[in-house]
């Protein structure tokens, strides 16, 4: 399990009642054909899960879990003001 927040330069605690738990399945093939299934859990805090999100990267034989930054959200339109 996990104790601490996925964000290596975070110091928060995992607490079940905040952040964003990501679960990423992973199934993993080798040149034989054969399967490796693997679950990995990541816990964000509620402040590192407002703007990062877990992402896979394969590069060769290597598998790395980025956290990437999140896309912005889509801003509120302006309200309009009417002149009577």
């Amino acid at each position: 399990m996990f104790a601490r927040c996925a964000n290596p330069s975070c110091a928060g605690w995992y607490s079940s009642d905040e952040g964003k738990l990501f679960c990423l399945d992973l199934e993993i093939a080798n040149t034989a054909g054969a399967t490796q299934h693997e679950v990995v859990f990541l816990w964000l805090c509620g402040s590192c899960a407002s703007w990062l999100n877990p992402k896979v990267e394969v590069a060769g034989n290597t598998i790395r879990v980025l956290l990437a930054a999140a896309p912005p959200s889509p801003s509120k339109p302006a309200a309009i003001a009417t002149v009577n």
